[in-house]
């Protein structure tokens, strides 16, 4: 088993595709902007409840009545698709940076919904 681990890396980290190679690099940065992507859907969802607003997706709705829970949980994801990134990755060269893909461009719709529902009513907070 030893002998596996040093030869192919760890559960975590393997090792094609772990620290010290340019994928890794890519995961990191991905990571960071699903990262911010997140912490605009708990802004703008936020925003959106405190102005009477409701959420939409009925797997959210007891989540995100409880701000920490919904940090913890967004925490939580992050932290799950680093791992899960990196073994996709190192079975199938390009599907680890394919699934950052899917969740940013999935949370970046959710953000411009959000955004599209904010606006107005911004808006219309200075008009006179």
């Amino acid at each position: 088993m030893a002998e596996y681990l040093k030869r192919t890396g760890n559960v975590l980290f393997p090792r094609n595709v772990g620290p010290g190679t340019g994928v890794f690099a890519w995961i990191i940065l991905l990571s960071l902007i699903l990262a911010d992507l997140f912490l605009l859907d708990i802004l703008t969802t936020q925003l959106i409840l405190n102005m009477g607003g409701i959420e939409l997706n009925p797997l959210m709705i007891g989540v995100v009545t409880a701000p920490a829970l919904h940090i913890l949980l967004k925490i939580g994801i992050a932290f799950c698709v680093i791992p899960i990134a990196l073994n996709a990755e190192a079975r199938i060269k390009g599907s680890g940076i394919a699934l950052y893909a899917a969740l940013i461009i999935m949370y970046a719709v959710v953000i411009l919904n959000n955004t599209s529902i904010l606006i107005p009513h911004i808006a219309g907070s200075f008009a006179v």
